[in-house]
């Protein structure tokens, strides 16, 4: 089965605009954890350490985590 050259360069095109699509999409999904400052106690509240981060920290978000309970602020890489 012979494919012309237009089919595929067709199909070349589609490969390469898919595969540069799916590698922004991974770099849109790292998300950097860095451990409060203004936080202090154990975290026990999503919303409370969120609202921190926001608030003082400048940061995306944040949530409760780790083997201690610290509040952890998120933003993306």
């Amino acid at each position: 089965m012979k494919f012309s050259n237009r089919v595929l360069s067709s199909l070349l095109v589609i490969s390469f605009i898919f595969l540069a699509a799916t590698t922004e999409m991974g770099l849109a999904d790292k998300i950097c954890k860095t451990r409060s400052d203004r936080f202090t106690g154990l975290c026990l509240s999503d919303n409370s350490c969120a609202i921190i981060c926001r608030q003082f920290e400048k940061f995306e978000s944040g949530h409760c985590g780790g083997a201690f309970l610290r509040c952890l602020c998120t933003k993306a890489c």
